[in-house]
C-alpha cells in the first residue's frame, strides 16, 4: 500500500490493483457522439467512485477498519467532493504501469 496525505491533511492508503481491475476501471466511461457533431462524456461521476472504491485501502476514517474490504458507502461519504477528485488522481497515477514508470 501507498500512503498518502490529501491537501486537506487526511492520511489514505492506496492499493495497487491488477492490470485487469485498471482496464476494468478505465472501461466504465463511454463516449456518446451525437449526429450535430457534439459529444457527451458519460458515467464520470460512477467511474470515479469505482476508482476510489477500488484503490482505496485504508486512511483515516471513522467507523472502518479495511481489512481488505472495499470501502462502504459510509466512508465515501466522508469525503468532501474536492478530496474524491483528488483521491480518484492519486488512485489513478499509483498505478504503476510499463517497467518503470509510466511514460509521459
Amino acid at each position: 500500500m501507498i500512503e498518502k496525505k490529501l491537501k486537506s491533511g487526511r492520511k489514505v492508503k492506496i492499493r495497487e490493483l491488477s492490470v485487469d481491475k485498471i482496464d476494468e476501471l478505465k472501461d466504465i466511461i463511454k463516449m456518446k457522439y451525437h449526429k450535430d457533431g457534439s459529444t457527451v462524456v458519460e458515467n464520470l461521476n460512477v467511474a470515479r467512485t469505482a476508482w476510489i472504491r477500488a484503490g482505496l485501502g485504508g486512511g483515516e476514517f471513522k467507523n472502518w477498519k479495511p481489512n481488505g474490504a472495499y470501502p462502504p458507502d459510509s466512508v465515501l461519504k466522508q469525503l468532501s467532493d474536492v478530496e474524491r477528485e483528488e483521491l480518484f488522481d492519486l488512485v489513478q497515477s499509483s498505478q504503476i504501469m510499463g517497467e518503470e514508470a509510466p511514460s509521459n
